[in-house]
């Protein structure tokens, strides 16, 4: 609607009984809304700093649609892949504490890494390591962590914006050891999970982890079977914040032990399209576990 259509008298802008009887040759009442909302300047000012702050978060949310998802401080792994051709570096430290009987507690000091590489659409290359461990209990040691290799391969892409169907992925691993104990385990593991990412109503997702691994035992030598299961619930809080909620089990990692179940969550705050922080808490419930793992970090993708 253009309020400036048409002749308009300068006595009338000051004379409210003016405005209210001056006559609107179109008969649209145009000339009388526009003298109207003319005596009341805050009401229109308030409308559109409203109308700026609604249009300027819709821009942000357009902005942030196709931006950084880090799987951090998230332990499950998604099946949306970083796009082809770009490297995307999560980055981190955790402090984590773990009573055990008998012995004193042990606390670690962890910093981690993973980079994450886009060969193609459908295909990405990860490698994670922990560059700087520090173990202070019933063993003290400081060194380099173990490194994880891993390929994703989706054979199923998600349509954007639709329920179904989910993306899901397959990815292989092989963890080498780099470090001795209490770092590492000092014995090579291998392992495949099944990923699923998929979108809920109400603007929810959930990534779904499904696999097992071979993990490597010293006494005696040789090779445990593990089965693992983990999902993350997750939602945008606003445009730039998403929280999350995890659950984590797996069967016994060492001869004797049980299984493990714990629980962790979260925030990741999107500072810009391909920067991220992110903070989490994570706790054992069930089984032989840290009684507690505070993580922080930063994510940022780089394009080539």
């Amino acid at each position: 609607m253009d309020l400036d259509r048409g002749r308009q008298s300068p006595s009338i802008a000051g004379d409210v009984h003016a405005r209210r009887w001056w006559p609107d040759p179109l008969g649209s009442g145009v000339r009388y809304a526009a003298a109207e909302l003319s005596a009341h300047p805050r009401p229109i000012a308030l409308w559109r700093l409203a109308l700026a702050v609604v249009l300027a978060i819709s821009t942000v949310g357009r902005a942030l649609a196709g931006s950084i998802e880090p799987d951090r401080p998230e332990l499950t792994e998604s099946a949306r892949l970083v796009p082809r051709g770009s490297l995307q570096l999560e980055t981190g430290v955790a402090f984590s504490g773990e009573r055990r009987a008998a012995t004193s507690t042990e606390h670690r000091f962890d910093t981690e890494a993973d980079l994450r590489i886009g060969v193609t659409r459908q295909i990405e290359v990860d490698l994670e390591g922990e560059p700087f461990v520090r173990v202070r209990g019933p063993q003290d040691d400081t060194g380099f962590g173990d490194i994880t290799l891993g390929v994703r391969y989706r054979f199923v892409e998600a349509f954007e914006d639709a329920l179904w169907p989910p993306s899901l992925a397959v990815k292989p691993f092989v963890k080498f050891p780099v470090a001795s104990k209490p770092i590492g385990s000092g014995r090579l593991d291998a392992g495949v999970l099944l990923l699923g990412s998929f979108t809920l109503p109400w603007e929810f997702e959930i990534e779904v982890n499904l696999g097992g691994a071979a993990i490597g035992q010293t006494r005696p030598n040789g090779y445990l079977g593990q089965a693992i299961a983990t999902a993350s619930l997750s939602r945008d809080l606003t445009p730039a914040l998403n929280g999350f909620f995890e659950v984590l089990w797996s069967s016994r990692e060492e001869r004797g032990d049980t299984a493990h179940f714990a629980i962790n969550t979260g925030v990741v705050y999107r500072v810009t399209p391909r920067l991220a922080v992110d903070a989490g808490v994570q706790t054992s419930l069930v089984g032989r576990g840290p009684d507690y793992i505070v993580r922080a970090g930063l994510s940022v993708r780089f394009r080539r």
